[in-house]
């Protein structure tokens, strides 16, 4: 009987410090590219980003010049390929995926608006297609935003919570009481602000 109901805690407890691991991983792993591209091609400022939010092919040339060749192990499945349609649906429709020897993925979507708002959208999927395949379970938002005269910024969550300080606005944020697809991404801020952690009241079950 004990073990009956402890099972399921240890179970869920060993699948939250899974994810909290890749997401560490994956925060490093972007930032030390970024890094490293940036003393190759100068700072973010200078960079030929995507012309269009919804193109495939821009953002493959994107990736491939900026970021493909910093990162280690790292396979690229491009928008047309048929094997990618299936992934990148739970994603970013119809945009490349490029998937990680560890099995983990992530997907990037131009931002729209001006130099203050995000400028790159990234969904990273600590499990690559496998279930639950739902936002903020086993997919986590980042973005690369503009960050008001520091130039350009590689952050956990989303446009609707880079800007937040408070924890109760990251975790109304991140329970998504706006109905705002940006606002339900700040789930990854929450985590990040309490230290790389899935407290007690995080609103969604991993």
């Amino acid at each position: 009987m004990v073990a009956a109901l402890t099972l399921p805690v240890i179970v869920e407890s060993y699948k939250k410090q899974e994810v909290i691991a890749r997401l560490k991983k994956f925060y490093s792993t972007f930032s030390n590219a970024l890094l490293a591209s940036i003393s190759e091609n100068e700072a973010m400022e200078y960079w030929q980003f995507p012309a269009h939010q919804n193109n495939g092919e821009e953002m493959d040339i994107f990736v491939n010049k900026y970021l493909f060749p910093y990162f280690k192990g790292l396979k690229s499945c491009s928008s047309k390929e048929a094997d990618c349609t299936d992934i990148s649906a739970k994603l970013y429709p119809k945009q490349p995926v490029y998937i990680f020897t560890d099995g983990g993925c992530f997907s990037m979507l131009k931002g729209g608006g001006d130099t203050e708002a995000g400028m790159m959208h990234i969904l990273y999927d600590v499990n690559c297609g496998a279930k639950p395949n739902e936002n903020n379970r086993d997919i986590f938002a980042f973005t690369i935003t503009y960050g008001n005269g520091r130039g350009f910024i590689f952050k956990p969550g989303s446009t609707a919570s880079y800007n937040l300080t408070d924890r109760d606005e990251l975790l109304r944020a991140c329970k998504n009481e706006e109905v705002s697809e940006h606002a339900k991404a700040a789930c990854t801020a929450l985590i990040y602000f309490d230290g790389w952690e899935i407290s007690k009241d995080y609103p969604y079950r991993i």
